[in-house]
C-alpha cells in the first residue's frame, strides 16, 4: 500500500510538469515501481481525469501540424512513439484537411525556399528535388508537396505577367 501512495505522488508530480498519455505514464512509472503498481496508478489518473489520451492526442497533433509544421505522416510517427493507438491518432488528425496541409507547405516554401524555386534549367531542377526531399523528411506526402508547388508556380507565373 505504501508503494501505491508513493507512485501516486510521483504520477501527480510528473503530470504537474506536463501532460502524458496513459501508456507513456505507465512506462515512466515502471522505471521506479512494479508493473502492477504502474498500471493501477495510471488507471487511477485516468479515472480522476488527469490523464486523457484523446486530449493528449489533440494537443500533440496541434503541436506537430501547426507549431512544428510537420506533415501528417511525421505526426503519426511521433504520436505512435508516445504510445497512442491508431484510432486515437486518426481521430486527432482528422480535423486537419488536405487544404490546411497544402497551405502549410506553401507557407514553408514561401518562407524558406523562395530564392531556390522556379530558377529554371538543370540547376533549378536539382534545387527543386532538394526542396521536395526536405519537405518529405518533414513528413509531407508527395501529392501534397506537388499540389503546393503547383499553386506557387501559378502565383509565380501570375506575378511574372504583371
Amino acid at each position: 500500500m505504501e508503494e501505491l501512495d508513493i507512485a501516486k505522488r510521483r504520477a501527480m508530480h510528473l503530470l504537474a510538469a506536463r501532460e502524458y498519455g496513459r501508456s507513456e505514464l505507465i512506462e515512466k512509472l515502471k522505471s521506479n515501481y512494479s508493473e502492477e503498481t504502474a498500471l493501477t496508478v495510471a488507471d487511477l489518473m485516468c479515472e480522476y481525469g488527469y490523464v486523457n489520451d484523446e486530449r493528449y492526442a489533440e494537443k500533440l497533433a496541434r503541436q506537430c501540424i501547426t507549431v512544428r509544421k510537420y506533415g501528417k505522416s511525421r505526426a503519426v510517427q511521433i504520436m505512435r512513439q508516445k504510445g497512442l493507438d491508431n484510432d486515437t491518432i486518426q481521430a486527432a488528425l482528422e480535423c486537419y484537411s488536405e487544404d490546411d496541409i497544402t497551405a502549410e507547405i506553401c507557407a514553408i516554401l514561401r518562407k524558406k525556399y523562395a530564392d531556390k524555386l522556379f530558377l529554371g534549367g538543370l540547376e533549378g531542377r536539382k534545387e527543386m528535388q532538394k526542396v521536395v526531399a526536405a519537405l518529405a523528411r518533414r513528413g509531407y506526402g508527395y501529392s501534397d508537396i506537388k499540389a503546393a508547388l503547383y499553386i506557387l508556380q501559378g502565383e509565380n507565373e501570375q506575378n511574372a505577367e504583371e
